[in-house]
């Protein structure tokens, strides 16, 4: 667990999301209608599933510059936590994750059931994830599910798609 202190303000709002391409999502569908899993080795499965744990913890951690190389550049990269949505990497940690955990307090953030599937140079995982954190506005617990997606590039997997939905318990 870390804590963090800052200002009281909570932490903005993402806007809502509005004409989403789905473009990552028939990506998927065309390569899971392609072969699913077929192509999948398990040393590019243990290197997904260790990038995706890499993310979870480095987001707990607060290790902003670890992301830097975890996340693929550029704005095509989107973060979505329940309707919201950041594009690309230097806006989700600007405008969201970093007024975020400047008020949260006591955090933890733990991810975990990951299940990484690999096709070629895509990959995807599904999770489920636990958030725990003081804010000003009192204890916060929730329970959640996530979705991964990422690609090689250069020889190294980088997200280019996070997806977060959770309930308070």
């Amino acid at each position: 667990m870390i804590s963090k202190r800052g200002p009281a303000s909570p932490a903005p709002m993402c806007p809502a999301l509005s004409g989403a391409r789905p473009g990552v999502f028939a990506l998927l569908l065309a390569l899971v209608g392609a072969g699913g899993v077929s192509g999948q080795s398990g040393e590019d499965a243990a290197e997904v599933g260790a990038v995706v744990e890499a993310v979870g913890t480095g987001l707990e951690a607060g290790d902003f510059a670890a992301h830097d190389t975890l996340l693929a550049a550029g704005p095509g990269v989107h973060i979505i936590e329940g309707a919201g949505v950041n594009h690309g990497w230097s806006d989700y940690r600007d405008h969201h994750l970093a007024p975020e955990l400047e008020v949260f307090e006591d955090f933890s953030y733990r991810w975990f059931s990951i299940e990484p599937v690999v096709e070629g140079d895509a990959a995807w995982a599904a999770f489920r994830y636990e958030l725990a954190a003081d804010t000003p506005d009192g204890h916060v617990e929730v329970e959640g599910r996530g979705t991964i997606v990422l690609q090689r590039r250069d020889s190294r997997w980088r997200v280019v798609h996070l997806h977060t939905s959770g309930r308070r318990r």
